[in-house]
């Protein structure tokens, strides 16, 4: 049939059903579906059962003009997070962003955008089951999955359907070091990241009066925290970081208790920390050092969004402010920025925008300028769309992101944060700081 003609039997109203009829071509003739009877609005009020129906609609067809707008691509589109579990906290935020970033990407890019929300339950071994089910569903690209573990798992899934997936947040090495040819990672890995914070704090040291002399580094022992770890001790001393690494002390993600690992962090001398966290370690974390005594003159995260999010903040109150954290994070003076967050607050009223959101919110967008330019939801186009990416940041500050052979963002750019008034506040670049640094950490035993 040739393109831009339809049958009367696709648009005529004894058409009862649709089934087995190419969705391009119904793409083609309508505008939009409506009701159970499979009503097509015109956008004037009028429909073509109306007109078609009626004894004037030859008549009405011949000497009028039918103005009928383009259906939007559709784009099924399957998110991987762990929403449940002990990775829950970031996970629930990530899902609101991947919602959030729907919203307004079906505007910016004129798309019709369904979001398909599979939930890893936190456990590694779930990312290929979620990224299966997703693709039998009909999503045709992924977003995900937060954890370096998951990820590389969907990616596993992907890599047999040919499927992309693009990772919002996953900063081990070995997901884009491994030959996977459908990632596209928007996220930096965890050399990356340790690099240019390690950077940024030697900048700052350099600026305090009575510096720290010396860390300890408190890790978790899976795939992101040792990987962010091996990365800590290769850059500190490419950086020429000013102080000395007093011990490493692993722990595993699933502890209960963290009191015997803090104890030899404090132990090791060191006068400052370096923490490798999630949000539920880094609460227990902070509590130790109350407890034992502990006051660091200062705590510092080159890898980890544990002391930005509002859990964080909601557990521990005033005990809360002055950990530093190095990360990717919205630009608060960006031109979006504004109506962003006015969208944000409408619709969660009663949670915060983090890290986890404006990635999973910048993931979103990058596959809708990926479908917008190929013109189709198909897999293999948006993959091949994907490829050529080359957009600013619709929120968060950065770069351009470009991916280069292997799926990896080429741009990093990192935002220093320190937790100020039981809230992470921008401290630096300072083209977009919203506070001052506040140094030494004040002592727990005088808040």
């Amino acid at each position: 049939m040739p393109k831009g003609k339809a049958s009367r039997r696709e648009t005529s109203p004894t058409a009862h059903s649709f089934k087995g009829v190419a969705k391009g071509q119904l793409n083609r003739n309508c505008s939009q579906w409506k009701g159970s009877n499979m009503t097509i609005r015109n956008g004037k009020g009028l429909t073509r059962r109306t007109v078609l129906g009626s004894g004037v609609g030859v008549a009405a067809a011949g000497l009028m003009s039918w103005p009928v707008k383009a259906t939007p691509t559709k784009v099924k589109i399957g998110a991987i997070m762990p929403s449940s579990g002990v990775l829950a906290f970031p996970g629930q935020a990530c899902v609101r962003g991947i919602d959030l970033g729907a919203k307004f990407a079906r505007e910016k890019y004129g798309l019709d955008i369904e979001i398909v929300h599979a939930d890893t339950q936190s456990r590694p071994e779930n990312g290929r089951i979620a990224a299966e089910g997703l693709i039998r569903q009909g999503c045709t690209v992924l977003i995900g999955a937060w954890d370096s573990g998951a990820t590389i798992s969907a990616l596993q899934a992907c890599e047999a359907a040919k499927v992309p997936m693009v990772v919002h947040i996953a900063s081990a090495t070995q997901v884009t070091s491994q030959g996977f040819t459908q990632v596209f990672r928007y996220y930096p890995t965890s050399l990356t990241i340790v690099r240019q914070s390690l950077v940024e704090l030697k900048s700052v040291l350099a600026t305090l009066k009575d510096p720290p002399t010396s860390v300890a580094v408190l890790h978790l022992n899976n795939t992101m925290g040792q990987s962010t770890a091996a990365s800590i001790d290769q850059a500190w001393k490419e950086v020429g970081v000013p102080l000395k690494i007093a011990q490493y002390v692993p722990y595993d993600e699933k502890a209960k208790d963290l009191s015997v690992e803090v104890a030899k962090a404090k132990a090791s001398g060191a006068d400052a920390l370096v923490s490798v966290t999630r949000v539920n370690d880094a609460i227990m974390i902070a509590r130790e050092c109350i407890k034992q005594g502990w006051d660091p003159k200062m705590v510092f995260s080159p890898n980890s969004n544990g002391v930005s999010d509002k859990a964080y903040h909601d557990a521990l109150g005033k005990y809360g402010n002055g950990p530093i954290l190095a990360a990717l994070w919205l630009n608060p003076k960006g031109p979006n920025s504004d109506k962003i967050m006015k969208m944000f607050a409408t619709d969660y009223p009663n949670d915060w925008f983090d890290a986890n959101a404006g990635c999973a919110f910048e993931a979103v967008q990058i596959v809708g300028d990926a479908v917008k330019r190929a013109a189709s939801a198909e897999s293999v186009a948006i993959h091949g769309a994907l490829r050529t990416t080359d957009m600013k940041p619709i929120l968060m500050y950065g770069e351009n992101t470009k991916f280069d052979a292997t799926g990896q963002n080429i741009n990093c750019s990192m935002v220093m944060l320190q937790g100020l008034q039981s809230k992470p506040r921008v401290v630096a670049p300072k083209a977009i700081a919203e506070a001052t640094l506040e140094y030494p950490l004040v002592p727990y035993s005088k808040r």
